[in-house]
């Protein structure tokens, strides 16, 4: 036999893999302009993540390899990143999406580009609702499940009867003030007036605070989010607006935002709604996460709700491919139904009839206490801990009608 052609032999006998194929996940998130703070920390989370598959034998023998992709948080933008990642670099699973709007654009989009897509942040309720899709799962909360929290929580542990609201000038602001009128007004008989809603290149937040003090309410709802809320809530302290009110942050529960106001510039009893607080699992876990991440990203800053539900993700991805046996697009998106999954913040399940992820919800009171590591700022505590499962709509009234994958 000839040498070229014993080589040749050789070669088709040893697995594909060997030769440094990977598993591919595509990270599709902001990477630039104002909130590309988000992109950077869910890179993170899924760094870490990929690390640990990585050093447990990989996927089927084969190492996870990440693939990046700016969305911009718009979303024209984010649809071509999405089909880049699919057709230009094969990846076979994605996950990441920002913002509400670009998740929209994207969902019905999947059937087309038939690959699994794990959305870490975008909450609008059509996802797992209307637009719901077989290929689309989503690992962070739901605007419904946010602000059913939210309402409850004010019931339970506030006292103001009316209440007004500051949010960002899009789908999403009118979204939660709607719901929070819903939810609380079925609870009791409770005023609301007055809503106001800002652009999001808003820098001088002293006409809002003028506008939601004339409102005359005690109790404020705010669904500003990321830079937004961290400077309308630096400028707010120091026009002391925070006292005497009740104010829910409902999705302003990011470390991020913690760590840049410091101990001085954020106030003291204002309660933050997040998907994941790093405080409020004490499991092995979780602390083995928070230690990881902090020792990967050579940072005092623990992980955030950005930086955990990228990683969980990708846990969740894994996962559904041991459970598969194969990185088959089409086995995983099915393995992924149901799939249940001991994570840092508490056991997680992707249910079946809209992909919805179900998981404890935290939401804390900003204290007078510093943390316990890094730099000062305000821990939250006490923190009020709902079963996902106690918030969520069941699937079949989210107006969502799965399609069956063949």
């Amino acid at each position: 036999m000839k040498r070229s052609s014993f080589l040749a032999m050789i070669m088709l006998l040893i697995p594909v893999f060997a030769f440094g194929d990977t598993v591919k996940i595509g990270l599709a998130h902001v990477f630039s302009g104002p909130m590309a703070t988000f992109g950077e920390v869910a890179e993170q989370g899924v760094r870490l993540a990929v690390k640990r598959v990585n050093e447990k034998g990989g996927l089927l023998g084969r190492n996870l390899e990440v693939i990046k992709a700016d969305t911009e948080a718009k979303p024209d933008a984010g649809l071509k990143a999405v089909e880049r990642l699919v057709t230009k670099d094969r990846v076979d699973a994605i996950v990441g999406i920002v913002s509400s709007a670009v998740a929209l654009k994207v969902t019905p989009e999947m059937d087309r580009l038939k690959t699994p897509l794990i959305i870490t942040h975008a909450m609008a309720d059509q996802v797992t609702g209307s637009k719901c899709s077989p290929w689309v799962f989503r690992m962070t909360w739901s605007t419904r499940e946010a602000l059913k929290g939210a309402a409850l929580l004010a019931k339970s542990e506030l006292k103001s009867d009316t209440w007004t609201t500051l949010g960002p000038d899009y789908g999403f602001g009118q979204e939660t003030w709607d719901l929070f009128q819903k939810y609380l007004g079925e609870l009791g008989p409770y005023k609301f007036v007055n809503p106001n809603f800002s652009p999001m290149a808003t820098k001088d937040w002293k006409p809002y605070i003028e506008k939601l003090n004339a409102a005359g309410a005690k109790g404020v709802l705010v669904s500003l989010w990321g830079n937004n809320l961290r400077d309308f809530i630096k400028q707010a302290n120091a026009e002391k607006f925070f006292e005497g009110k009740d104010v829910i942050c409902v999705v302003g529960g990011g470390v991020e935002v913690f760590w840049a106001l410091g101990f001085l510039d954020m106030p003291v009893g204002v309660w933050f709604g997040t998907p994941y607080w790093q405080g409020a699992n004490e499991s092995p876990t979780n602390r083995e996460f928070i230690a990881e991440y902090m020792n990967l990203s050579s940072s005092q800053v623990p992980p955030s709700y950005s930086a955990y539900t990228a990683y969980a993700s990708v846990i969740m991805y894994a996962e559904a491919v041991k459970k598969a046996g194969t990185t088959d697009k089409t086995s995983v998106a099915k393995a992924l139904e149901g799939l249940r999954v001991e994570l840092p913040g508490g056991p997680t399940t992707f249910r079946p009839g809209d992909h919805q992820a179900v998981f404890p919800l935290v939401f804390g009171r900003s204290s007078d206490q510093a943390s316990r590591s890094g730099k000062r700022y305000r821990r939250l505590t006490p923190l009020k801990i709902f079963p996902g499962e106690d918030l969520l709509p069941k699937p079949e009234d989210t107006g969502c009608v799965m399609k069956s994958l063949n």
